[in-house]
């Protein structure tokens, strides 16, 4: 009779195992022939120790293997630990005694790449209850205490992970170029979705001042890799069209924020809440920090926020100067060696030039006749060229 019940209930799971749940309905069956069950229905291997013996009787309807199973081990003092695909089935004072004498280990990892205090919650999940993780900050190491099996496992993960970082090299050129020759470098302006980094980015901002003047402007566009900024500037400045202030380069780490500063301090006296005359020190500069994300096919996305600030031609009713600023923020995705281009700051200077003819025009009184004044007018634009490379792993 016994056979019998068992055996339908073998047919049963076999046509329903792939819900993953198991009705049983059985008395005094053999403890291991219904584990030998449960494990078809769930497709795991099951071991059991000389200790599980004894005669069950269950009555579970549709419940999921797994709660199936650990129901019948704690209704019948029974246990059971699980490694991989394999579970064993022993009684609890042998689970007890297991833990006594497994045997136990340590081992001291060297990290080389990241910082070994950023590893430790990584790897905590993987100890047993005994296992123990101490950080050692002086060499950057970590000291595992564990099971064999434990520590193997937790070495492996750290090989995966403990490598080094893509790091960036940023260079920038911040340059005065003439109004005219700025459109003719070949700067690619494209409309694009500042919330997708996967697309080329053109972005205007600006700043509605409460003073009279122009706003400040930003553009951004791209110069296709293989175009050489430095020698279009270079010829640029031969020809008395561009001057290079400042070329500021960094190395970032992919994902850290590089930072460029090119500008002054300006200092401003005001009153603390005593009366008191106290100096502040404001930056009148231009700002601009990098943010690089490495992509799979080698692209770099880029974080981009320029900021500039300048002071205004007035002054508040105390005299005090008046500093505008304006920024943006914007993400675009450019090739390993391409150029981002952040401009539309529009300088206009006027000037006048005295002219002459040589020798009559230094005469005395007749001299004014051979002498003339020329107005001149200059637009230039202050551009900033931003160049990310990747830096080859074991490189500078």
């Amino acid at each position: 009779m016994k056979a019998l019940i068992l055996s339908m209930f073998l047919i049963f799971q076999t046509a329903g195992g792939s819900t993953g749940k198991v009705t049983l309905d059985i008395e005094k069956a053999d403890i291991n022939t219904v584990l030998r069950a449960i494990a078809k229905v769930g497709g795991v291997n099951i071991i059991t120790t000389p200790s599980v013996q004894g005669e069950i009787s269950v009555h579970l309807t549709d419940v999921p293997w797994r709660e199936a199973l650990y129901a019948i081990l704690e209704a019948n003092g029974f246990t059971a630990i699980e490694e991989e695909n394999v579970i064993k089935v022993m009684t609890i004072q042998e689970l007890e005694n297991l833990k006594r004498t497994v045997r136990v280990s340590s081992r001291i990892f060297r990290i080389k790449y990241a910082k070994a205090e950023d590893l430790r919650p990584v790897l905590q999940p993987l100890l047993s209850s005994q296992g123990v993780i101490q950080v050692e900050r002086r060499t950057n190491s970590l000291m595992v205490r564990d099971s064999y099996d434990r520590i193997e496992k937790i070495a492996k993960l750290i090989q995966e992970i403990d490598k080094p970082t893509p790091q960036v090299l940023i260079k920038a050129k911040i340059a005065k170029v003439d109004y005219k020759a700025a459109r003719e470098i070949g700067i690619q302006w494209k409309i694009g979705n500042l919330t997708n980094p996967n697309a080329p980015s053109h972005f205007q901002g600006s700043m509605n001042a409460p003073v009279q003047g122009p706003p400040f402007k930003f553009t951004i566009g791209t110069i296709r890799s293989g175009v050489s900024i430095d020698e279009i500037l270079s010829a640029l400045e031969q020809e008395n069209k561009a001057q290079v202030i400042s070329e500021p380069s960094v190395v970032v780490a992919d994902n850290e924020e590089a930072f460029v500063l090119d500008g002054k301090k300006i200092p401003i006296v005001t009153l603390d809440l005593a009366g008191n005359r106290v100096i502040k020190f404001y930056d009148v500069a231009l700002k601009l920090s990098v943010t690089p994300h490495i992509t799979p096919d080698s692209s770099i996305a880029l974080d981009l926020h320029p900021e500039l600030s300048d002071l205004s031609g007035e002054a508040t009713a105390a005299g005090e100067p008046i500093i505008l600023s304006s920024e943006v923020k914007t993400k675009l995705q450019v090739k390993n060696g391409e150029t981002v281009v952040i401009g539309g700051i529009i300088r206009n200077r006027k000037g006048t030039v005295m002219r002459g003819v040589p020798f009559l025009s230094s005469l005395p009184v007749i001299g004014r006749f051979f002498t003339y004044k020329a107005e001149t007018q200059d637009k230039t634009e202050l551009m900033i060229f931003v160049t990310p490379t990747l830096v080859p792993l074991g490189g500078s």
